[in-house]
């Protein structure tokens, strides 16, 4: 970020900028927060810009009070943050940009207009440059990150169902609201697989790991998939309290069986056990586990 930021300076000043602040913003912006965002956030910002200094540009000169006109600039410049917006967020630059106009509402007020654009549109290609070429984001690497806390976190979660299906201690009831966050984490990992794609076609030198990407997508979207399974064993398990041993073996031997899939391990042995645990179990969790079983099956097969 930094020295996204040096740079985009130093650049705007060789072209003739005195103080080119906003094209040293644009790196520090783009850069912040997700790292797979760089050069979305980049492109979205410089599009705001545009938008926004059109906006502001249209209004300087409306026969309006100071304040209906702030007024209406804000009133379009959101409507166009909304329409404008990078990723799940509306786009700031819009109606900021609107504003700054506003602010030098004089004869020069185009010509500032012009010189914002050409300086964020400095800052955005330098601040692509570096997330691409010089800091890359590792989508393996953070893919990694997240499916090994989703597979700790879904063993710790399915060991303690198979606890109490096998002493009857209560546990899960306690650890209910932790597990539908769990849950919830899960499917917000799944929605950040498409960021970590489109960092992947941003960035030439990590174009060798989509093989690898692809495969630590199926993964999470399978952690996810057990997730939302764990999550309807652990309620039943609180509503209608059991004890039974061979459903808590089988519970053992599927997040064996979860444990190896995530980790690129053969399930078949503790797949093949809890299958034969489970034959002929009428219970709504023994229900619940056989559900489970199938999709895991159903992984191993596809």
């Amino acid at each position: 970020m930094a020295l996204g930021g040096t740079v985009a300076w130093w650049l705007a000043v060789e072209l003739g900028a005195r103080r080119p602040i906003f094209a040293a913003l644009v790196p520090l912006v783009a850069m912040t927060g997700d790292p797979f965002a760089a050069v979305s956030v980049t492109l979205g910002r410089i599009v705001g810009v545009f938008a926004g200094v059109g906006i502001g540009i249209a209004f300087i000169h409306a026969d309006v009070s100071s304040t209906a006109r702030v007024a209406l600039v804000l009133l379009v410049g959101t409507i166009g943050s909304v329409l404008l917006r990078v990723g799940s967020r509306p786009n700031l630059e819009v109606p900021i940009a609107g504003l700054f106009m506003l602010g030098v509402a004089t004869s020069t007020a185009g010509r500032f207009g012009v010189q914002r654009i050409w300086e964020t549109a400095i800052g955005g290609g330098v601040a692509i440059l570096v997330s691409a070429f010089l800091w890359p984001p590792d989508p393996v690497r953070e893919l990694r990150r997240q499916l090994d806390r989703l597979r700790r976190a879904l063993v710790e979660d399915l060991t303690r169902i198979a606890a109490d299906l096998a002493t009857g201690a209560g546990e899960t009831a306690e650890q209910m609201d932790a597990v539908r966050a769990n849950s919830l984490d899960a499917v917000r990992d799944v929605f950040e697989l498409a960021s970590a794609r489109q960092a992947l076609r941003w960035s030439p030198l990590r174009r060798g790991d989509v093989p690898e990407v692809d495969e630590l997508e199926s993964r999470i979207n399978l952690a996810a998939r057990v997730y939302r399974h764990t999550r309807s064993i652990a309620r039943d398990v609180t509503d209608v309290p059991v004890v039974d041993a061979k459903l808590a073996a089988a519970t053992r031997d599927l997040t064996d069986a979860v444990d190896r899939l995530l980790t690129g391990a053969d399930p078949s042995e503790p797949l093949g056990r809890a299958a034969a645990a489970l034959d002929g179990s009428g219970s709504i969790v023994g229900v619940q586990l056989r559900q489970l079983l199938a999709d895991l099956r159903a992984s191993v097969e596809g």
